[in-house]
């Protein structure tokens, strides 16, 4: 498969944000897709797992997050508009959920690689 700029640009954010997670698992979502497995088969989907697995959707690595990511391409059919906040929503309960103390400090980042189209501002 050739490398897309949505794939060139998740290799050239993770080189860097990789070594800033200890355990190297990264949850990891799309958005705006029909997702022809899915029990709502025609059902435009604002957040999905790119591991098919919404209730653990960590990859292992960025090898992982871009293995999910061209296994995604093979399998869902992207599909219009782009709204962004179910992925900000699941991102933020995943934020809340975290074990943060003084001695145990935590942060999340959320990247999102979109064609600049957005419905939902």
């Amino acid at each position: 498969m050739q490398r897309n700029q949505y794939h060139q640009a998740l290799k050239s954010v993770g080189d860097i944000l990789q070594f800033y997670d200890t355990d190297k698992q990264f949850p990891t979502f799309g958005f705006g897709a029909n997702l022809p497995f899915h029990k709502n088969s025609g059902h435009v989907s604002h957040c999905f797992a790119l591991n098919g697995n919404i209730c653990d959707p960590e990859c292992d690595g960025l090898d992982g997050v871009l293995d999910a990511y061209k296994t995604a391409l093979k399998n869902v059919n992207l599909y219009g508009p782009t709204h962004f906040s179910k992925v900000i929503e699941m991102t933020n309960k995943m934020a809340e959920g975290m074990q943060v103390s003084q001695q145990n400090q935590s942060y999340m980042i959320l990247m999102i690689i979109t064609d600049g189209i957005i419905n939902d501002m």
